[in-house]
């Protein structure tokens, strides 16, 4: 009954030289399916070639990690730290979907921090890329996992997209959490 099944974020060029670890996270079982893996890093080149790996072996979808607050992920380009430029985050986007067969989402956050709320427009550019869907964390970068989840600014990006679906991430930790979030 599993609907889809993901790995945790993956750096893109360590996939690619087949770091041991990395193929550590990707590793499956047929139980695992649909299998999307989640990656991350600064270059377009580099995510694009990973999708291709990914879609050489076997897997079923790529995630492009756009959320990840962490300093170590940001500091290579990577993580939210791709928000901070949209139209290079919409370059990166196009070039995965345009570069595989397989199905392409992206996991992001509301924006950098409240003052730079870039996920309905982002949201927006994306789903004209030909993204299947988005999972979006309820949180800036500077936010980090303190505060709150923004429900109003998911709201302004479900808005924001026409077909593909919005998936809200963040303080769900109950069944009643969830309902709140729908």
């Amino acid at each position: 009954g599993l609907g889809l099944a993901t790995t945790d974020l993956v750096l893109a060029t360590h996939l690619l030289s087949r770091h041991r670890h990395s193929l550590e996270l990707v590793e499956t079982t047929p139980d695992d399916t649909p299998l999307s893996v989640q990656i991350f890093g600064g270059k377009i080149r580099d995510l694009v070639n990973a999708a291709r790996w990914l879609e050489d072996h076997g897997y079923q979808g790529v995630d492009l990690n756009m959320g990840c607050p962490m300093a170590k992920v940001n500091s290579q380009g990577g993580g939210a730290r791709l928000l901070c430029d949209a139209d290079n985050a919409c370059r990166l986007v196009e070039a995965v979907v345009a570069g595989v067969k397989l199905p392409v989402s992206v996991k992001m956050r509301l924006g950098w921090d409240r003052d730079s709320i870039s996920a309905p427009y982002l949201a927006n550019r994306f789903e004209q890329a030909g993204v299947v869907a988005i999972t979006l964390h309820g949180r800036t970068r500077q936010q980090g996992f303190s505060g709150t989840v923004n429900l109003d600014g998911i709201t302004e990006t479900v808005a924001a997209v026409s077909r593909i679906p919005i998936i809200g991430n963040g303080d769900v930790t109950s069944v009643a959490d969830a309902h709140r979030m729908l």
